[in-house]
């Protein structure tokens, strides 16, 4: 069984657990298209040459600006698609976001059937999100050049989701515009050398941000690098971006949603301050939970529903807890839990010998403490969400957030 999931921003194609990860970009040169991360890639050094907007405004009209002898963004779809499968032929389950219009979905169709596959179901994107999530919840998804909204609502352990509403210009685009404006004026302010001011420079930069919002994740600042210049580049200098986006997000969530569950593209985003608690979706729970979805029989019908996780089978249930992660990412920590004991967070407080409280979710730790956070060994500032752990000194310590 082959499954594709349609977001652009994440664009997989699943066959046996095994995804091939293709964005929808498309870069045309020595008179070839390419697709995918090597496009994205070229997309700051010949923006002339890719286009990032075939799936976003798919249809049959006229590409504007040309693209090589693509006739219509309907043309590049299937050129991406056919790159994609690689010969490869079978059923197919299509997993698509909420925010595809019906003709865009059915060019879709009329696009695969010139394929060597055969859609045997097409499933809402955000009816599996919630069903990994397995409770009623706002999917935010992240697309190129837009975010949506999706409320899901779990009843009887299936999961349906509702309307979309959309978030325009608030895409994966836009976030990394703005990230990459933050880092260039701490390079100009540190090291007077402007990394936006090449294009080669500029891609660089773009290319090192994902692992860079990974990092800081778990570290209040880290270093960037290009052309021989190193920035130091925290967590603080960023979170208007996430703050940013919070304030457009939270007017849309449903009133009668008290969680939410996130793509994994935005689960690092500094800043962001949600409403509720929220869920980490990867990308794996998505396709594994369609796949488990019985075959429909009849016409071919969009399914808004999914069966939650826990009703999965047990092979498929067991693997939950490395495809979900539940965490809070809104609320600053307010007390500590050692050995089932819970404490509030004071300043300046000592929690073990060498790690101080050092702010609001902060910590300092210093170098001979030989501390692990989340694992990980860690030393410096450091800020704290709920959920994180702390081993230092033979003492498991585990942050979390007492609500008023």
């Amino acid at each position: 069984m082959l499954l594709l999931d349609c977001n652009d921003a994440s664009l997989r194609l699943w066959r046996d657990q095994q995804d091939t990860w293709s964005p929808g970009f498309a870069w045309f040169s020595e008179g070839r298209y390419q697709f995918g991360e090597v496009a994205w890639q070229q997309a700051r050094r010949v923006p002339r040459e890719v286009n990032n907007r075939y799936w976003h405004r798919l249809s049959t009209q006229a590409l504007s600006p040309a693209l090589g002898p693509a006739r219509h963004t309907a043309d590049l779809a299937h050129e991406h698609l056919e790159t994609l499968l690689n010969g490869v032929s079978g059923e197919l389950t299509l997993i698509i976001p909420g925010s595809m219009e019906a003709d865009q979905l059915s060019l879709l169709l009329g696009i695969l059937q010139t394929l060597p596959v055969t859609v045997s179901s097409v499933v809402h994107r955000s009816a599996l999100a919630g069903a990994a999530a397995g409770q009623s919840c706002a999917h935010v998804e992240l697309q190129l050049h837009q975010a949506s909204i999706t409320p899901v609502f779990v009843e009887h352990t299936l999961a349906r989701a509702g309307e979309t509403q959309l978030l325009p210009g608030h895409g994966l685009l836009g976030l990394m515009d703005e990230i990459a404006e933050l880092i260039g004026q701490q390079f100009v302010a540190q090291t007077r050398f402007d990394p936006q001011r090449r294009a080669d420079t500029e891609q660089r930069l773009y290319q090192q941000i994902p692992d860079l919002l990974r990092s800081l994740a778990t570290q209040s600042e880290v270093n960037c690098t290009l052309d021989g210049h190193a920035a130091r580049i925290s967590a603080d200098i960023l979170q208007s971006v996430g703050a940013a986006f919070s304030k457009a997000l939270s007017p849309l969530i449903h009133h009668d949603v008290t969680h939410i569950a996130l793509d994994a593209l935005l689960s690092v985003l500094p800043g962001l301050n949600l409403p509720h608690p929220a869920s980490t979706i990867s990308a794996d729970a998505l396709p594994r939970i369609a796949s488990a979805m019985p075959a429909q029989d009849g016409e071919l019908t969009f399914q808004r529903e999914a069966p939650c996780d826990d009703t999965l089978p047990a092979a498929d249930a067991s693997s939950k807890a490395a495809t979900v992660s539940h965490e809070s990412l809104s609320f600053s920590v307010t007390h500590q839990l050692v050995a089932g004991h819970a404490t509030p967070l004071a300043s300046s407080a000592s929690l073990a010998a060498g790690v101080v409280i050092s702010g609001q979710s902060e910590i300092t730790i210093q170098p001979n403490a030989q501390a692990q956070l989340n694992d990980r060994a860690a030393e410096g500032v450091m800020m704290l969400k709920a959920g994180d752990r702390l081993s230092v000194s033979g003492i498991e310590i585990q942050f979390i957030t007492v609500e008023p």
